[in-house]
């Protein structure tokens, strides 16, 4: 049996399994006419632990991302995609920054409502404390390019 033969026994058998769309199935089966196994993708994509993810859920997450950006305009649609590939624009900064002092806000109004604002302020300043100890033991004073 030569590989291609292989794929379409396997995606037959995968497609008796799993369930999905007749866009979807299209889809892989496109894929596998091409010569891929469907457990391969085109983006060479892998889930979180580092284990590489079959063409369904490979053209899943692009169509999700396709669908989020038809619903975005100009600006928005460059802030998703810079956070699709990890980088910081001014805004996706702005957005975090926004998030983390509203999450911050809350923090303190649950730690003020059960009385736990001082345990926790003493809590910090220990740390504080101890970064800055384990700082100067890791770069003493002395070479540091700047004084």
């Amino acid at each position: 049996m030569n590989l291609k033969n292989k794929y379409i026994k396997e995606y037959h058998e995968y497609v008796k399994h799993t369930p999905m769309t007749e866009k979807e199935k299209e889809a892989l089966r496109e894929w596998v006419m091409d010569g891929n196994s469907v457990y391969n993708n085109p983006s060479m994509s892998v889930d979180e632990h580092s284990r590489p993810t079959d063409f369904l859920a490979d053209y899943r997450y692009h169509q999700e991302i396709y669908q989020q950006l038809e619903q975005l305009t100009g600006k928005d649609k460059e802030n998703y995609l810079a956070r699709l590939r990890g980088e910081d624009t001014i805004d996706t900064l702005r957005e975090d920054l926004q998030k983390a002092c509203y999450e911050r806000d809350i923090y303190y109004k649950v730690l003020l409502k059960h009385g736990l604002l001082q345990e926790a302020k003493e809590y910090l300043e220990v740390r504080l404390e101890l970064s800055r100890t384990m700082q100067l033991t890791v770069l003493p004073f002395e070479e540091l390019p700047f004084k």
